[in-house]
């Protein structure tokens, strides 16, 4: 099955083919209405599309100051904020290429971009980050630090939207790397400006909308799907100060839609799994600040558990699919295509074939152009005309697409048979008792799982039975404590097959955490780096058999 020709193209992407194009039209049409909401100190400040487009003018001109022209790189090292925006969008305007670099990401890592990238200037989110990158970086990189520099160009002249090529490159974004070196993925502007318009189109999404941003705008799903999704529609939108403040700042801003990845959602079922069914949704609601509409979700696998319960609660999940190398949105679900355990159906413009394999192979005009620098990885991923996702998949009866697991993912156990880790994982992260879990057994003859327990799970569960603990890493090697999770482990993987069954299992004293390299910033799973850290609990479970 496939969707409609990959040439069918949007309406309206003729003329807003570029971002810069976006960004002026909107402009033009909302101008004084309040664009973006920012917390400072507590409180939802707001900025209008006139400040904003004034903001960027300045950057543009600081950037034609520098030196910074068509095609040049400019990295970029920080997380959400006014300022990230703005960058975002005077570099876009200058006709120079952004190359985002996620806040969480090591110092040395940070280098490692930059150099690849070949980048004409490095803007730093503040004064400590732009004095590391100076010590570090080779010489003849500049560095800056962002605010200061942007605001450098008082006497801006208008931003030339008509001045940009839609074929010219707009960004280079260093994939999370989950099973390997990061790549550089190249994408347009009408790469990206066509995800965004089929994305938006797709979802209906009415104009008076208040879009909440948690998710990291350096990575492209919420780039797309939060920040040009704003853009292209002049809605508002609010950045949340951050993950941990998400329900303070929902009740801030009362959002009416939410893009975030499926470790926030299972967050918000732990919150109300414990009240009556049909209190539930109204307690996820005022949770999410009383005004919710849709929720939308990406990046990972979602648990069926906590997918039940949201649909249950009258708040279905409108789960998408893609990967950077499509700008990211593949396929998107809607009201009337809604599935759970699927991905929806392909946008309009995409084009999705099963290979015999069971590969997802991609076409459309949101495909990057290649990777940055490494011709091989690109031939290799763009063959035969498709764009190959590495993702496994299938139709479901309804026509909507399922993935079922990560090619490069598989665990090929010692009996020969074959795992999808990520399937099995989200049946565990459902439990209320599970915060995370990685399973292993290449090579093995059973798996073995990783389980990070819910710390407040966990908690009552020691004060219910009254055991003698005083420190986390003596409870989760309380023998009680292990007997729990055994049997909760056991029922969570009930339906599976018996080779997909955990055979032993630890529990670790911390979490995997995009700070430690364990997952990605859209927090996904480093697989090989969390098997590297605990390689001797690991060893330790396959002795006890």
């Amino acid at each position: 099955m496939a969707a409609d020709s990959a040439s069918s193209f949007v309406p309206g992407l003729s003329r807003q083919a570029t971002i810069p194009a976006m960004l002026a039209e909107t402009v033009a049409r909302c101008g004084d209405r309040p664009a973006l909401g920012f917390f400072q100190q507590g409180r939802l400040q707001w900025l209008a599309w006139n400040e904003i487009v004034q903001a960027v003018a300045e950057g543009t001109a600081a950037l034609a100051a520098a030196g910074v022209g068509p095609e040049d790189r400019v990295a970029h090292w920080g997380g959400n904020s006014p300022g990230w925006i703005v960058a975002d969008l005077a570099i876009q305007s200058r006709g120079a290429v952004h190359v985002p670099l996620h806040a969480a990401l090591p110092l040395a890592a940070a280098v490692e971009q930059i150099v690849h990238s070949d980048a004409r200037l490095a803007l730093a989110q503040d004064a400590r980050q732009a004095d590391q990158l100076r010590e570090r970086l080779p010489r003849g990189f500049a560095v800056a630090e962002r605010d200061s520099f942007l605001a450098s160009g008082r006497s801006a002249p208008p931003v030339a939207p008509a001045l940009i090529e839609p074929d010219s490159l707009a960004t280079i974004l260093y994939t999370s790397g989950t099973t390997g070196a990061p790549r550089g993925v190249m994408l347009t502007h009408r790469q990206i400006t066509s995800n965004v318009i089929a994305t938006s189109d797709a979802s209906a999404q009415p104009a008076d909308e208040v879009r909440l941003c948690v998710l990291p705008m350096s990575h492209i799903y919420a780039r797309t799907c939060d920040l040009y999704s704003w853009v292209y529609r002049g809605t508002r939108i609010v950045l949340a100060e951050s993950r941990d403040t998400l329900v303070r700042d929902a009740g801030a801003c009362q959002p009416t839609v939410m893009n975030a990845v499926p470790y926030l959602y299972q967050k918000l079922a732990q919150a109300v799994r414990e009240r009556p069914a049909d209190q539930r949704g109204a307690a996820l609601r005022q949770l999410l600040g009383g005004s919710i509409k849709r929720l939308h979700c990406g990046g990972a696998a979602m648990s069926p558990d906590v997918e039940r319960l949201f649909e249950e609660a009258g708040l279905p999940i409108f789960t998408g699919y893609g990967l950077t190398e499509s700008a990211p949105v593949v396929s998107t679900t809607t009201a009337e295509t809604y599935v759970a355990g699927t991905v929806g159906r392909p946008l309009a413009n995409i084009e999705v074939m099963i290979a015999d394999d069971g590969e997802v192979l991609v076409r459309g005009p949101s495909v990057m152009s290649g990777y940055w620098r490494d011709e091989s990885a690109t031939a290799e991923t763009l063959a035969d005309g498709w764009l190959h996702t590495g993702d496994l998949g299938a139709w479901s009866p309804e026509g909507n697409l399922v993935i079922t697991g990560r090619k490069k993912e598989m665990l090929v156990l010692a009996t020969g048979k074959n795992v999808a880790p990520a399937r099995l994982e989200a049946l565990l992260v459902g439990s209320p008792l599970v915060e995370q879990a990685c399973l292993v057994g290449e090579g093995r003859n059973y798996l073995a799982a990783l389980i990070v327990p819910n710390p407040s799970a966990l908690r009552e569960e020691i004060r219910r039975q009254r055991l003698w603990v005083w420190s986390r890493r003596r409870a989760v090697a309380h023998p009680r404590v292990r007997a729990l999770y055994r049997a909760e482990i056991d029922r969570c993987l009930a339906d599976a097959a018996p080779h997909e069954r955990v055979g032993e299992f630890v529990l670790l004293a911390r979490g995997f955490s995009v700070e430690e390299g364990e997952m990605t910033p859209k927090l996904s799973l480093r697989r090989d780096a969390i098997e590297l850290r605990f390689s001797r609990e690991i060893a330790r479970m396959y002795e006890r058999r």
